[in-house]
Formats: structure tokens, sequence, C-alpha cells
């Protein structure tokens, strides 16, 4: 074997040490997929729990304003008590008053929900036939 053929054949195979099996090769991707993974499942249990607190705290905040605008209703009932109203009046007043409220928030509702549209974003990503001609 010449001096080049020689370095050649040297170089191109690797030593024994730096040699790497095929079961070398596979367990280090799992130990490297399996710490991704369990970086990805404890990233998933912490988003959950701040999750369920955000639920919780919504709903003190919804339970809050509930109970404010019943006591708004109160006091304004009792403001028109004290005006000389009667009392099916301010019955009547009340109950018109949160009905149309209601009906206030079903339009926010549904005009949200409308907003999240999402063929608009598939349509961005994604383009029909009709935009190709």
């Amino acid at each position: 074997m010449t001096p080049l053929e020689e370095r050649n054949h040297t170089t191109d195979t690797p030593s024994t040490e730096e040699a790497v099996t095929a079961d070398q090769l596979t367990n280090s991707h799992k130990k490297w997929l399996k710490s991704i993974l369990g970086l990805g499942a404890l990233e998933a249990k912490i988003w959950i729990a701040s999750s369920a607190q955000l639920v919780a705290l919504m709903c003190g905040v919804v339970f809050l304003l509930v109970t404010s605008w019943l006591l708004l209703i109160a006091l304004l009932a009792t403001v028109a008590w004290y005006a000389g109203w009667s009392l099916l009046g301010i019955i009547a007043t009340a109950f018109i008053t949160t009905l149309l409220s209601s009906f206030g928030l079903v339009y926010l509702i549904r005009r949200t929900l409308q907003r999240m549209d999402l063929t608009r974003t598939l349509d961005a990503i994604i383009a029909t036939d009709r935009e190709d001609d």
C-alpha cells in the first residue's frame, strides 16, 4: 500500500475508538427524544395548572360582577321607591333592564364568535382554486 493510499484509508474509516454502533446511536436519540418529550410534558402541566387557576379567577370575577349588577339594580329600585314609584313599576323596570342587558351580551358573544372564523387564516395559508385563476 502506498503512503497516499494508507493516508486515505486511515482518514476515511474511523478508528475503533470513534466507531459508533447503531445501538448506541439509537439509544442516544431515544434519550434525547425522552428529554424533549419530558420538557414538553412539564410545560403542558404548567399550562394546565395556570389555566385552571385562570378559570377559577374568572369565575370569581363573574360572581362579583353579577353581585355588583344586582346591587346596582337594588339601589336604583330603592331610589325609585323613595321617589314614589309603585313596586310593580320598579320590578318591571328591573326586569326589562336585565333582559336588555342580556340581549346586549348575546350580541357581543355572537360578534366575537363571528370574528373567530378560521377560514380567513386558512385562506391566507392555503390559496383556494378561485384565487389561483
